[in-house]
C-alpha cells in the first residue's frame, strides 16, 4: 500500500510540473495558456512577406531589423528593404489582457536582378530585341543550357539587329556589375551592357573579345544618364560573323 501511495505521488507531480511548465512559454514571468506569437516568412528578392501565426494576440507591432527604420502594426506586413543582408526581425504580440509575447527570426535577402541567368529554364526571362514576345533561342548540349545564334550576315554598323535582351529595373545613377560566360568558334567580339528598352535607348555598354574557349567577363557599367523599370541588360552581336555562346549571366548593383 506505501509503494502505491508513493507511486500516485510521484504521477501527481509530475503532471503537476508539466502543467506549471506548458503556462510558462514566455519570458514576461506571466502564466497563461494558449497565447503565443510566432511568423514564418516568404522572401523574394529584397522582399518579405510575413504571415502571423500568432494565437489568441489582439495586436501586434514588428520590428524589422535594420536600425528601426521601419514599424508596422499590420497583421501580416510585406517589407522591402533596402539593402542585401541577414535581419532579425522581432514580433511582439499583445492579447486581450494586455499581456505580451515576443517572437525573433533572421530572414536573408539578397536582391537577384536576373531571372534564369544559367538559361536551366530555356528561353524563360530573355527575349529578342524588346520583343516581349520573340523568345531567345536557347540549345542545351552536355546537360547545360545556355543562348546560342550564329552569325551569318555581319553588320558592323548594326550590331544591334540580333539581339540578346532581359528587362528589369535600372535605377538612374547606379553602378552595376554585369557577370557572364561567353564564347565562339571563333575569335569575335560582343556588345554586351545595359539600357533602355524603349525611346532613345540610352545605354552603358563595352565590347568584349571572344574565342572559342568560354571566358567568364565582369563589367562595371553606370546607369548615370538613364533608368526605367523596364529597362534591359543587352547583348548586341550582328557586328561580326560567327557563334556567339553566352551563359551563366548575373547583374549587382552597387
Amino acid at each position: 500500500m506505501k509503494l502505491l501511495k508513493s507511486v500516485f505521488f510521484i504521477i501527481v507531480a509530475i503532471v503537476f510540473s508539466f502543467i506549471q511548465l506548458s503556462c510558462e512559454d514566455n519570458d514576461s514571468g506571466i502564466d497563461f495558456v494558449g497565447f503565443e506569437a510566432r511568423f514564418i516568412s516568404d522572401i523574394d528578392n529584397r522582399t518579405v512577406t510575413f504571415t502571423n501565426l500568432s494565437t489568441e494576440a489582439s495586436s501586434f507591432q514588428w520590428d524589422f531589423g535594420d536600425m528601426g527604420v521601419s514599424l508596422s502594426s499590420d497583421q501580416n506586413p510585406t517589407y522591402t528593404y533596402e539593402e542585401d543582408g541577414t535581419y532579425t526581425v522581432t514580433l511582439t504580440a499583445t492579447n486581450a489582457n494586455g499581456q505580451t509575447d515576443t517572437f525573433q527570426a533572421d530572414v536573408e535577402v539578397e536582391l537577384i536582378l536576373i531571372t534564369n541567368g544559367d538559361f536551366e529554364n530555356g528561353s524563360e526571362g530573355w527575349i529578342v530585341g524588346v520583343n516581349d514576345n520573340a523568345p531567345a533561342p536557347v540549345v542545351t548540349e552536355n546537360g547545360n543550357s545556355f543562348y546560342q545564334v550564329n552569325i551569318t550576315n555581319p553588320d558592323p554598323n548594326q550590331p544591334f539587329l540580333v539581339n540578346l535582351s532581359q528587362k528589369l529595373p535600372i535605377t538612374q545613377g547606379e553602378t552595376y556589375i554585369l557577370t557572364f560566360e561567353a564564347w565562339s568558334d571563333t575569335n569575335r567580339t560582343l556588345i554586351a551592357g545595359i539600357g533602355l528598352s524603349g525611346g532613345d535607348f540610352s545605354n552603358d555598354v563595352r565590347t568584349v573579345n571572344l574565342t572559342d574557349t568560354p571566358q567568364v567577363f565582369e563589367l562595371t557599367l553606370s546607369s548615370q544618364e538613364f533608368g526605367a523599370p523596364d529597362a534591359r541588360v543587352l547583348f548586341d552581336s550582328n557586328g561580326d560573323a560567327g557563334l556567339v555562346r553566352i551563359d551563366n549571366v548575373s547583374l549587382e548593383l552597387l
